[in-house]
């Protein structure tokens, strides 16, 4: 019996992640961009980072100045590299493409599509959704988890979307970009990320060295905790503005926030991690 239709399901699943990302995208900027109700709750938290700015800016500072266009050359040679050592052309064509694709994905979108209507919330006006820090270090990890040696993917996973949520958190703490925006920039990653398996179609790893699916549903878990939380967070602190809030309300939404991005870095990660382990390289099994 053929083992056809296995073999194009990692294809739909990749188009169908990209698409949906994409979807994302907009309607993260939709919510809370050009609503009132957003850009209150999202005044709110940004307010609320500066509670230990003092104390946090000059380490997060640090993660932020590696950006840098040389810093994205390097990681397209060095992933370029590492793909054709493995003798993975397509990988290899991929990699420019998901990391010149996701930064003028958000550039374009910064600055020539989306826009951020004053609303009378907040006085900054323009439009800062996606990051392009949060972008840059996310197409870092992507990178990573799709020239990874099969074995080492999941071990990739962990430390690349740990540095980009790290950075993305970087941003919130510096005061440069709200929780949005970082949330947009992953999300951005995730479908470039997506068309770069569909194009690249990365080797699968072995049996042995596939995650667990208790480890899928660990990684589902803590981010549909996460965005729970962040739930309630926005609840407690809908009706509250900027300067106007408490000190608890402050902690609440900016808490709110770090869990939102968290949760969107953990299913960005997962998803990604899950289409290289069941990309559409692997071939279907005949019976």
């Amino acid at each position: 019996m053929s083992g056809a239709p296995s073999a194009d399901a990692p294809r739909r699943d990749a188009a169908l992640t990209a698409v949906l990302a994409a979807v994302g995208v907009l309607g993260v900027w939709w919510v809370f961009v050009t609503t009132s109700l957003g850009q209150r709750v999202e005044s709110t938290a940004l307010e609320g980072s500066r509670i230990g700015r003092r104390r946090l800016s000059e380490g997060s500072q640090t993660v932020l100045d590696v950006v840098s266009v040389p810093f994205l050359v390097v990681v397209i040679v060095v992933g370029v590299a590492i793909a054709l050592v493995q003798r993975q052309g397509r990988v290899a064509l991929a990699v420019p493409l998901l990391v010149g694709g996701a930064n003028v994905t958000t550039q374009v979108l910064k600055y020539q599509v989306l826009t951020r209507p004053d609303l009378g919330v907040s006085e900054a006006v323009a439009n800062s959704l996606p990051s392009g820090h949060t972008t840059v270090a996310g197409t870092v990890a992507a990178v990573a988890v799709l020239v990874a040696p099969p074995r080492w993917r999941w071990a990739t996973a962990l430390a690349g979307w740990a540095y980009a949520g790290g950075t993305g958190l970087a941003t919130m703490v510096n005061g440069w970009h709200r929780a949005s925006d970082v949330a947009a920039a992953m999300l951005v990653v995730l479908l470039w990320g997506a068309l770069a398996v569909l194009v690249g179609r990365p080797l699968p790893p072995g049996p042995g060295h596939r995650p667990t699916a208790v480890t899928r549903r660990l990684v589902l878990l803590a981010a549909g905790v996460s965005g729970l939380l962040t739930s309630v967070s926005l609840a407690l602190t809908a009706g509250s503005t900027g300067s106007d809030a408490s000190r608890a309300e402050l902690l609440v939404a900016y808490g709110g926030a770090v869990l939102g991005v968290a949760a969107v870095t953990l299913l960005t990660a997962g998803l990604l991690l899950r289409l290289c382990t069941s990309g559409p390289g692997r071939r279907g099994r005949r019976r």
